[in-house]
């Protein structure tokens, strides 16, 4: 929806701008083109997409926790982007508490907050355990007759299994939702072609299908699940309640997924940090996790508009402006030094990420399990890049538990 022609010819800069956004479609290792970015400056002009790539740490974090910079809301879509209703996806997304503003973002957020703080996410350790060890199983079963993908193993099936119990849906569903979220989240890319969004049309219709019966049901809600206690406690319209319950599962599994293979495919090219990390004390697997997820944030960049007009890094910044926030490359740029509160893989302000308490658990319990069950693991072929910026989609993963001997 964002490609536009450019209006004046590009500058070598925006070529190379451009042309490094683009290698990070097709690239399973995006640090080197994160660096590359920020070098070419912390605000750089885009004429294609109309719009500002911000790579700088401390240009990011103002514009995630500045009020001057909100989201691009369905009314902001109105004014520039004629025609974006006809996608009943995108009319579902930008319409969410992913992509709203206040005060609709912060009643939507009130109710589902404590439901998400760190002593609610503690209750769902054991499940989370218990399922890291179920699909651990099929890793292992698969492993006994050559290669097996740990995408389809474990990076997907884990954290879609984690989110229907964490909602409080059947565990048999998480397949069918898994497959669903997959095709929706092309909503919410970059620059989504026709026939993606009408595919994302088709998974959200097929979502909101599955999700009815819980909209329908919520006044008489009852049990533990997370949709259960969210509709007693929050006052939604079937909207709302629909396509909010719709989205906690998409970016809750997503999110995760993205980060599940890509911490494996770190501890499986560095022998002597799964080494250090299979029996490492808990706050040291943490560290460790929070240092890669800093490095590989599951989401390359979120977008903003200025809502009124600002400068950053000496760019001025007009009024209605989109920017897109580029996560990876503020991560790496020394303004944001190494502490874990410093990084913005999760977001920050207002919008910070729901789930990242949920997600850190997932992680923490799931690699060094991974690395005690399977100590002799190795990739058996270079992994496959992502699909996506925004929501990069798990590639499939090749492992081993042979030596492999100048396979790359």
């Amino acid at each position: 929806m964002h490609t536009l022609t450019a209006t004046a010819p590009p500058s070598s800069r925006t070529v190379e701008t451009v042309r490094l956004l683009l290698r990070l479609r097709a690239t399973s290792d995006p640090a080197a083109v994160y660096e590359q970015l920020r070098a070419l400056g912390p605000v750089l002009p885009v004429p294609w997409f109309r719009s500002l790539l911000v790579t700088g740490y401390d240009e990011c974090r103002t514009i995630l926790r500045d009020p001057a910079f909100v989201m691009p809301d369905t009314d902001w879509r109105d004014r520039h982007q004629p025609g974006w209703r006809a996608h009943p996806a995108m009319r579902a997304l930008y319409t969410s508490l992913l992509t709203s503003n206040p005060p609709h973002h912060t009643n939507l957020r009130a109710g589902l907050a404590p439901l998400f703080s760190r002593t609610a996410v503690a209750t769902l350790r054991p499940a989370v355990v218990e399922l890291t060890e179920t699909c651990l199983d099929s890793l292992a079963v698969a492993l006994r007759t050559g290669d097996a993908d740990l995408a389809a193993h474990v990076a997907e099936p884990l954290p879609s299994r984690v989110m229907c119990a964490w909602l409080g849906l059947p565990e048999e569903d998480a397949p069918v939702l898994t497959g669903l979220s997959r095709r929706f989240a092309m909503a919410h890319e970059l620059s989504p072609s026709e026939a993606q969004l009408a595919d994302a049309d088709q998974a959200y219709a097929e979502l909101r299908t599955y999700f009815e019966p819980l909209v329908r049901a919520r006044g008489d809600a009852a049990g533990s699940g997370l949709l259960a206690r969210w509709a007693a406690r929050a006052p939604l319209d079937d909207h709302d309640f629909g396509v909010n319950a719709a989205l906690l599962f998409v970016t809750g599994f997503e999110t995760t997924a993205a980060l599940i293979a890509t911490l494996t495919r770190i501890v499986l090219e560095r022998p002597p940090l799964a080494d250090r990390l299979r029996d490492a004390p808990a706050d040291e697997v943490a560290d460790a996790v929070e240092d890669m997820m800093r490095r590989h944030p599951p989401a390359a960049l979120v977008s903003r508009v200025a809502r009124e007009e600002r400068t950053l890094a000496g760019v001025r910044v007009p009024r209605d402006q989109l920017l897109h926030v580029m996560l990876g490359p503020a991560n790496l740029d020394p303004a944001a030094g190494r502490s874990a509160a410093a990084h913005l893989s999760f977001g920050s302000g207002i919008h910070y990420c729901l789930g990242a308490s949920l997600a850190r658990m997932e992680l923490s319990v799931f690699l060094p399990a991974l690395l005690r069950r399977f100590p002799a693991l190795r990739l058996a072929a270079a992994p496959e890049p992502c699909d996506g910026l925004a929501h990069p989609q798990t590639p499939r993963m090749l492992v081993t538990e042979q030596v492999a001997v100048g396979m790359f």
